[in-house]
């Protein structure tokens, strides 16, 4: 069945991914009527004439814009001002619907009476590493993402559209503002698949995350999110520096506020805490296993995690001191 909607895709460099979201189409529940691909990369993508025959068939308008050097929000930008339909849906090429998720999204929003519904995505895993990577990053639990998203196009009256100037945190913003306006929005059923953390190893994974974060430093929604990363290392820093036994006992081993190996103490108790903090609290708010955890997963949980925090805080430090 074909719904007026159009269906937004950003792509860069991935010909391929493009090709087999395409083809995948045909077998959706409801097909979009509309299907905007905004592609950045060198070379222009191409349109195979197996695609090109079946849009031509179910009647399909299919619109292939190309232009250099996009970051995302830029590209779901350029789809919206093209697009024709009042009800526009996002994905884009590392993410993967389900033959359900039109038609399971356009029921929730006629059934609840809401502007849109959100998207959702499970980050795959299927290898040791990627399970520690997710461990320290986005977690076994599907997250609220823009690509899945489906909404009615006025919500950009009242929100605005994305922020065209960064790689990363784009998304993030946008939800907030929504949040913002108190935009009315379903909670999806279908979850999309993301599985580029199958193909990350860690030197992958450092750049991505000092890239994401050198740009997402930069905008108004992150900013509480990057004070307490300011305030928490400052306070680890003044906590593990500070002298107890001179400020307050003057070295006097008599005195009541003496407390022998107080550095010691400190850094031990700060390093315990992060370990707990960010090797098994975290992991398992973000709903990963007790049984991935334990019995000893949890230390290189903490090790990649603390190797992702320490890049992270240097993005922070760059994109507040460095010019780009």
């Amino acid at each position: 069945m074909i719904k007026e909607v159009s269906l937004i895709i950003p792509s860069q460099n991935a010909e391929t991914k493009v090709h087999g979201l395409l083809r995948s189409i045909q077998n959706w529940e409801i097909i979009p009527d509309e299907i905007i691909v905004v592609d950045s990369s060198k070379n222009m993508l191409s349109n195979p004439k197996d695609i090109e025959a079946f849009t031509k068939k179910l009647n399909i308008k299919l619109l292939i814009i190309h232009e250099k050097n996009l970051y995302p929000g830029h590209a779901r930008n350029i789809g919206i001002k093209n697009s024709s339909n009042t009800l526009l849906a996002f994905l884009d090429t590392s993410t993967q619907p389900s033959n359900k998720w039109l038609s399971s999204g356009l029921d929730l929003i006629s059934a609840q009476n809401t502007k849109g519904v959100w998207g959702s995505t499970h980050y795959q895993a299927n290898s040791f590493t990627s399970k520690i990577f997710r461990a320290c990053t986005f977690g076994a639990k599907p997250i609220k993402t823009i690509p899945g998203t489906i909404l009615n196009k006025s919500i950009f009256n009242i929100c605005g559209l994305f922020i065209e100037t960064t790689r990363a945190g784009e998304d993030g913003d946008w939800m907030s503002r929504a949040e913002l306006q108190r935009i009315e929005m379903s909670s999806p059923e279908e979850i999309l698949e993301y599985d580029q953390l199958n193909f990350m190893n860690i030197s992958k994974l450092i750049k991505k995350w000092f890239r994401n974060y050198k740009h997402t430093a930069k905008l108004p929604f992150f900013s509480a999110h990057k004070s307490y990363y300011y305030y928490g290392m400052s306070f680890v820093a003044v906590l593990v520096a500070y002298n107890w036994n001179r400020v307050l006992a003057a070295w006097d081993r008599e005195s009541i506020f003496f407390i022998p190996n107080i550095t010691t103490i400190s850094v031990i108790s700060i390093l315990t805490m992060y370990i707990l903090i960010r090797g098994i609290i975290l992991p398992r708010k973000k709903g990963v296993s007790i049984g991935f955890i334990f019995p000893i997963n949890f230390i290189l949980i903490f090790l990649m995690s603390a190797l992702l925090d320490l890049t992270k805080t240097l993005a922070f430090g760059y994109s507040k001191f460095m010019k780009n």
